[in-house]
């Protein structure tokens, strides 16, 4: 017994000295390929703002010819762009240029004022980053909702020597108003633009052009100039950034003011070839507060 007992100990001594040959693990083994994985592309902002800007005037092109006249269905489900054409106003004689400033700023007397309605957008940084390279300077008349959304794109407005602009709450049409609406309209926009700025604004641009005596008075009783124009560019109808160009290049002189939109891809697109334009005529694009530095409240000025 006792035999047995030293022979199973010998047995398990010598079993746990030996080393049994392992078999080769997976990780000895020769990696096998592996294809590629596609690299996701991530959009950016201004990305799909360009494609929801192209749905939308796909959608817009594919309307009755009636339908595409209304500026209303510029935008899909946007608040509608500016009216093309010229404002709409009950007193055009308060706009000619020889009564809109009694004294011209000698130094600014080839000054034409660039001014983008309904944003800021997604894709009005590209469009500051490009005035910033080129030197150039404009005005932003900009919807309540969008300010409030986008307060450091006004701060950024004001820092590199823009104009910021009432362009009223709800983009409606001011003259078919009556007198508490206007004020509300006007005083909402101002206020989104002092929570952004800390400044309240000198100009309101009525939506379309829509003004009349209310709509100066309460502009008036708020401290803003209205803001018209006198070369339209049409771009919330004709999406192509070279038409765009020329009808602000060919279509300006001295004095004008010209709008366009900054919610637009070939707007925004179009900035470099108008600046460059305009300076090739001899023209500088500037902000409102450079063109006019002195306006008078409530008064309507389509041009300097």
């Amino acid at each position: 017994m006792r035999r047995i007992i030293l022979r199973s100990v010998a047995a398990l001594t010598l079993a746990a000295t030996v080393t049994v040959p392992q078999q080769a693990t997976a990780q000895e083994l020769p990696p096998l390929p592996q294809p590629p994985i596609p690299q996701p592309t991530i959009p950016t902002v201004q990305d799909m703002r360009k494609e929801v800007d192209r749905i939308e005037y796909e959608a817009y092109k594919a309307l009755p010819k009636e339908l595409q006249d209304n500026p209303a269905f510029a935008g899909s489900s946007r608040p509608a762009a500016t009216q093309s054409g010229k404002p709409r106003t009950d007193n055009p004689n308060q706009t000619d240029k020889a009564k809109s400033q009694s004294i011209a700023d000698d130094t600014c007397s080839n000054c034409v004022a660039i001014t983008y309605d309904d944003g800021p957008d997604a894709l009005t940084e590209q469009l500051l980053d490009t005035l910033k390279a080129k030197d150039a300077h404009a005005s932003f008349m900009v919807l309540a909702p969008h300010a409030y959304a986008h307060p450091e794109l006004l701060r950024r407005m004001k820092a590199e020597g823009h104009t910021v602009g009432n362009h009223t709450d709800t983009h409606r049409e001011l003259d078919k108003l009556p007198a508490n609406e206007v004020e509300a309209e006007i005083k909402s926009g101002a206020a989104a633009i002092k929570a952004a700025t800390s400044e309240s604004p000198r100009w309101v641009r009525p939506p379309y052009g829509a003004t009349n005596q209310t709509v100066a008075n309460a502009a008036k009783n708020n401290g803003q100039a209205q803001a018209l124009w006198s070369v339209d560019t049409l771009d919330w109808k004709d999406r192509n950034s070279d038409h765009i160009c020329a009808a602000a290049v060919d279509g300006a002189q001295a004095g004008d003011i010209i709008l366009m939109h900054d919610i637009h891809v070939t707007t925004v697109d179009a900035a470099p070839c108008v600046i460059d334009g305009l300076r090739a005529r001899g023209l500088e694009p500037v902000s409102l507060d450079t063109l006019i530095p002195n306006p008078e409240p409530g008064r309507q000025y389509l041009s300097r």
